[in-house]
Order: C-alpha cells, then structure tokens, then sequence
C-alpha cells in the first residue's frame, strides 16, 4: 500500500523530525510526521523523545513551595473554625 507523505517533512533532518514530534503536534501534522517516522525507522527515538518532554514537564520546586504556603495561610486563617 503506498503512503502518502508530505514533501514538507520529507526535506528535513531525523532530528529536525524529532524536534517537531517532541512539541506533540496534533491533527495532519501529526500525521505526516508519524508517516516519516515510520518511513525513516525513527520509532524508538520517537518514543524516546515523548519520554524526555514528559520528564521535562514536571513543576519546579517553586511550584510546591507556592502551594505549600497557601495552604498554611489557608489553615492559619480558617483553622480554629474547625476546632470543637
């Protein structure tokens, strides 16, 4: 069965392939860009590239600290509400 793909994606680099997979496109990009994956073999840096993005997608410590101090604001303030 013949595949079709796109000249867009044909003319670039396997990295340039990965970098554009890693942004997690969606719809015809995605696609196309899975359609040179597959052409190219490229399946495992694929997989590996989404892992990497994953990873990197994690919240700072600046994240919980902010959280963390909401919530003690939250208790100092509403805490003796609840006290018997």
């Amino acid at each position: 069965m013949s595949v079709l793909r796109s000249r867009k994606y044909s003319q670039l680099s396997d990295a340039d392939i990965l970098k554009l997979y890693k942004s997690q496109p969606g719809g015809e990009e995605l696609y196309f860009l899975n359609v040179e994956i597959e052409q190219r073999n490229l399946t495992e840096q694929a997989r590996a590239a989404i892992n990497e993005s994953r990873k990197e997608s994690r919240h700072s410590l600046l994240y919980y600290l902010f959280y963390a101090l909401m919530f003690a604001f939250f208790v100092a303030r509403f805490g003796s509400d609840f006290s018997p």
